[in-house]
C-alpha cells in the first residue's frame, strides 16, 4: 500500500478488538483512511488502445496504477481472443479479472448491457458476500455512446478525450485529455 508504515507499538488492537503483532500491523497512511466509493474498474478497449497492440499514452501506467488498488475489467466491441491478445502481447493480462465482448450481450452501447454483463461477472468472479453495486464501478471510455452506457447503468465514468472533442463527453463524471499523469487519487475523492 503506496504511503502505509508500520504501526507503532501503541496500535496493538483493530476495531474488531483482535489483537495483532505491532511490528507486523499496517496502518494506512492519512490519504488512505477516507474509503473510496469505488471498487472496480473497467476499461473500454478503445479507451486504452490506439490501435490493436498499441497502448495510447499512459495507459500502462494508469492500468498499473488502478490493478493494485482494484480488480480490473475490459470491454471490447472486437473478439474476446484478440483483445486478450493484445492485453497479453504487452504483459497485462495478468491485470484483467477477465474481458467481456459486446458480441455476449443483446444490446450495444449506449444500451448498458455490456456494463451490467460486467458487473454480474465481477461478482461471480470475486464470489464477493458484499455485491458490487453500479456506483461503485468506474468506467474509463472514450466514446459518447460508453459514457451513456455507463450513466445509463448507473456506473461512475471517466472520459477521455482521445478521438472525440472533451464537449462530446461531458455527460461523463469527469473528463481529461488523455491518460497521461491523471491522478487516481484526485478521481476517487470526486466519487466519494
Amino acid at each position: 500500500m503506496a504511503g502505509s508504515a508500520l504501526a507503532s507499538p501503541a496500535v496493538a488492537s483493530t476495531a474488531s478488538g483482535v489483537r495483532q503483532d505491532p511490528r507486523t500491523t499496517v496502518v494506512p497512511a492519512a490519504s488512505d483512511t477516507r474509503e473510496s466509493v469505488i471498487r472496480a474498474v473497467v476499461f473500454a478497449y478503445d479507451a486504452i488502445f490506439s490501435r490493436p497492440g498499441v497502448l495510447h499514452a499512459g495507459a500502462e501506467d494508469f492500468i498499473r496504477s488502478c490493478a493494485e488498488r482494484f480488480p480490473l475489467l475490459l470491454t471490447a466491441h472486437g473478439s474476446y481472443a484478440d483483445s486478450r491478445h493484445s492485453l497479453a502481447a504487452l504483459g497485462l493480462a495478468p491485470l484483467f479479472l477477465e474481458v467481456l465482448c459486446e458480441a455476449e450481450v443483446e444490446r450495444r452501447e449506449p444500451a448498458p448491457d455490456l456494463l451490467v454483463a460486467t458487473l454480474g461477472r465481477i461478482g461471480f468472479l470475486l464470489r464477493d458476500r458484499n455485491p458490487l453495486e453500479p456506483p461503485e464501478c468506474l468506467v474509463v471510455d472514450c466514446a459518447p455512446a460508453g459514457i451513456e452506457a455507463a450513466r445509463r447503468a448507473h456506473m461512475r465514468s471517466l472520459a477521455i478525450a482521445h478521438s472525440v472533442p472533451a464537449a462530446a463527453l461531458k455527460s461523463a463524471d469527469f473528463v481529461r485529455d488523455s491518460l497521461v499523469a491523471i491522478d487516481l487519487d484526485e478521481i476517487l475523492r470526486g466519487c466519494a
